[in-house]
């Protein structure tokens, strides 16, 4: 049966994709993905949240393989859309924390220089570590972003509203989980999302769900967590990009999903109190968590050669 990014996109070889194809790939890498209509859903989905986000997405998707090339590297990853899931995620999340505008050159200068630094830090991760640090550069560069907020004009971070008192409505909360996953909080962008996760593999957008659905219930069954930030889904999307990297990761289990989105949403507090920004980090130190056990298991816990 055909695909349906096939019936649009025609298949191509490893090695062959041209260049007009990889924004796109880089912009499915928000969640784990490699498909150019997924791409275009999830731009979509940063676009009717804020039309700004969606340009400055698009021009880190742009830059990032071109980023890649300048330092020699052209290989299988170009081809997954990979390099620049880091750009990315700086780019989609620059303009939810801080002040830009169309005529805030500032800001555009700084999410440059953000693209720059991602390929860098990538390059050099390639290099010296030896275990997937997956988007450890683009924490690094927004904490370091967050350092420098106080003695830089040009980052004015956004000034966020104090949250009404509210209900707990699983659904909204499950929806805006999604669309948070690329930085997104409506439900049109949940609803792009989890659609451009179906276009592309629909055990993955099971699993995405079921992500924001575990950790949206885990957050709302905390205790001290309020309904308000349950429903904008701040605790949800964890969850989503926890389930899906674990699934894709970590031998294609739906339990280890299951499992990665309860542990990414318990330990968004535990990131907080270091007084750091949480965004995706409970999600990475989940996945290495898991990864860490799975290296234990198979070293320790395997079957012996006399039960071999």
């Amino acid at each position: 049966m055909k695909r349906p990014v096939d019936m649009i996109f025609p298949p191509i070889a490893a090695g062959t994709v041209p260049y007009w194809r990889l924004p796109l790939r880089s912009c499915s890498q928000l969640c784990f993905q490699t498909n150019e209509l997924t791409g275009l859903f999830f731009l979509a989905a940063v676009l009717v949240s804020s039309p700004i986000s969606a340009v400055y997405l698009l021009v880190a998707a742009i830059i990032a393989p071109a980023g890649r090339w300048v330092i020699g590297d052209r290989d299988h990853a170009e081809d997954t859309g990979l390099p620049g899931l880091n750009p990315s995620l700086i780019a989609v999340s620059l303009p939810s924390f801080y002040e830009t505008g169309w005529t805030n050159f500032g800001m555009w200068g700084v999410l440059l220089a953000c693209i720059v630094a991602a390929v860098a830090l990538v390059k050099l991760f390639l290099y010296f570590l030896p275990f997937p640090f997956f988007i450890l550069p683009f924490l690094i560069i927004f904490w370091v972003l967050a350092a420098l907020a106080p003695h830089v004009d040009v980052l004015q971070p956004l000034a966020f509203p104090v949250l009404q008192v509210a209900d707990f409505n699983p659904m909204l909360a499950v929806l805006m989980g999604l669309g948070q996953a690329v930085y997104s909080p409506t439900i049109l962008s949940g609803v792009l999302f989890i659609v451009g996760m179906l276009v592309s593999n629909w055990r993955h957008a099971v699993v995405a769900a079921s992500g924001a659905i575990v950790g949206t219930m885990v957050s709302y069954y905390y205790g001290d967590v309020d309904p308000g930030s349950v429903n904008l889904g701040l605790y949800g999307f964890n969850g989503v990009l926890a389930a899906v990297a674990a699934y894709v990761t970590c031998g294609e289990k739906l339990r280890l999903a299951v499992l990665g989105a309860i542990l990414a949403t318990m330990l968004i507090p535990a990131v907080g109190d270091l007084g750091l920004q949480s965004l995706a980090a409970p999600f990475l130190i989940t996945i290495w968590l898991m990864l860490v056990l799975g290296w234990v298991e198979d070293k320790w816990f395997g079957p012996s050669e006399e039960e071999a």
